[in-house]
């Protein structure tokens, strides 16, 4: 049963601004520790304000599936957006973001992303 569903788009050149202007420290206020260990194996600038954009798209759309939005306990960095060994994403949540979802019976989530030079978006359903 469908608990909730979450879309986001993310402009790349809003993201890419600000990289641009805080580099790491933006990396390190959004991304995981298991995301930051994925967007070391991107080479370009442009392969990581890509993979930046649409895991921030991703945890927008998942924070719209827990209808909280990024408050009442709901953290950027216990949303992650990993792939799999084909590049295929999928949702992994820890602390207390983990806990709220459990609270609202969603056992499953499903994420897709996609991307044009100019915009991410991500779809997420919470079963």
């Amino acid at each position: 049963m469908i608990k909730g569903i979450g879309i986001d788009s993310v402009e790349k050149d809003r993201v890419s601004k600000i990289f641009s202007k805080y580099g790491e420290r933006f990396q390190n206020k959004i991304l995981s520790s298991n995301e930051k260990k994925e967007i070391i194996m991107k080479l370009s600038k442009l392969s990581k304000i890509r993979y930046l954009s649409n895991n921030f798209a991703g945890k927008e759309a998942l924070s719209k599936v827990l209808g909280l939005g990024f408050s009442e306990g709901v953290s950027l960095k216990e949303i992650e957006i990993l792939r799999n060994p084909k590049g295929k994403p999928y949702i992994n949540l820890l602390g207390k973001t983990k806990i709220i979802a459990k609270d609202l019976d969603i056992k499953n989530l499903e994420v897709t992303i996609t991307d044009t030079k100019n915009i991410s978006t991500a779809f997420v359903i919470g079963e």
